[in-house]
């Protein structure tokens, strides 16, 4: 896995991550964007949104994952993560398959490896 090194805040992390997951169904709504802006400053979140229009899916799969192994969370700092996530689902209204299988990839990859690596093929 190439390391990028994330600089990144403890909330800076949190709305990049909760961002990315918020676009597992591929739509965006108002609970979405609200229960995140509660969590965090509007400035943040502009930013962090930006930063993440640029990235790919992998790219995206990496900073998260490579920020977590970096400061060393540990499996209930990760089951805290994954909770706001599934908060973050369940905001709307409707928690579907894509946002289930996300959940699910991303406990697989940040819970039960903790030297994972994504590989492209």
């Amino acid at each position: 896995m190439q390391q990028t090194e994330q600089n990144w805040t403890s909330d800076e992390f949190l709305a990049y991550t909760l961002l990315y997951s918020a676009h597992a169904d591929y739509f965006f709504d108002d609970e979405e964007k609200d229960l995140i802006l509660s969590k965090i400053d509007n400035s943040i979140y502009e930013s962090i949104l930006r930063e993440l229009s640029k990235d790919n899916d992998y790219q995206s799969l990496q900073k998260i994952l490579t920020y977590t192994q970096e400061h060393k969370f540990s499996n209930n700092e990760i089951d805290l993560l994954l909770y706001e996530i599934e908060l973050l689902f369940m905001c709307d209204g409707e928690y579907d398959v894509l946002e289930k299988n996300m959940l699910m990839n991303l406990t697989h990859l940040l819970k039960h490896n903790k030297s994972a690596e994504l590989t492209t093929h």
